[in-house]
C-alpha cells in the first residue's frame, strides 16, 4: 500500500501548509486589531480580535490532523476530519464573502493567502477522498480473502 503512504505524507504536508498560512492571516488580523485600537476603534477591533482567534483555531486544527493523518494506519477518521474541516472553512469562506457570516459580515476584499488557503483546501479534500477510497478497497480485499 506504498501509495497510501505517498498520499498521506502529501495530505499532512498539504494540512501543514494551510496551518502556516492561518498563522499568517491570524498574524495579519492581530496586526489590523492593534492599529484599530490605537486609532479608538472599538467595533472593528473586537471582529479583527474574533477573526484572529478564529484563524489560529483553524491553524492548531490543520496541525493537529496532519499529525493525525501520518499517525493513522488504515484509519479513515484523520481523513474524514480532513476534508470535513477544509470543506467546511470552504463553506465559511464563500459565505463571508457573499450571505456574511455573524460578527464579521459581509467581507468584500480577496486576498491572496485567502486563494492559496483555499486551493490547498480543495487539494485536502481530493486527497482525503482519495485515501478513504483507497482505505476502503483495501479493506474489502482483505475480507475477501
Amino acid at each position: 500500500m506504498r501509495n497510501n503512504k505517498l498520499i498521506a505524507y502529501s495530505l499532512t504536508g498539504v494540512l501543514f501548509i494551510i496551518g502556516v498560512v492561518y498563522c499568517l492571516v491570524a498574524n495579519s488580523e492581530y496586526e489590523d486589531s492593534k492599529e484599530l485600537d490605537a486609532m479608538g476603534i472599538k467595533g472593528e477591533t473586537a471582529e479583527k480580535q474574533f477573526e484572529a482567534t478564529f484563524f489560529v483555531s483553524a491553524a492548531v486544527a490543520n496541525f493537529i490532523l496532519a499529525a493525525l493523518v501520518i499517525k493513522s494506519n488504515r484509519n479513515v477518521i484523520p481523513y474524514l476530519a480532513s476534508a470535513g474541516i477544509s470543506a467546511g472553512l470552504i463553506a465559511i469562506y464563500i459565505a463571508s464573502r457573499t450571505v456574511g457570516v455573524p460578527v464579521v459580515g459581509v467581507e468584500y476584499y480577496v486576498g491572496r493567502l485567502d486563494l492559496i488557503s483555499k486551493g490547498f483546501q480543495a487539494a485536502a479534500i481530493v486527497l482525503s477522498v482519495i485515501a478513504i477510497h483507497n482505505i476502503r478497497k483495501f479493506t474489502a480485499l482483505k475480507e475477501v480473502a
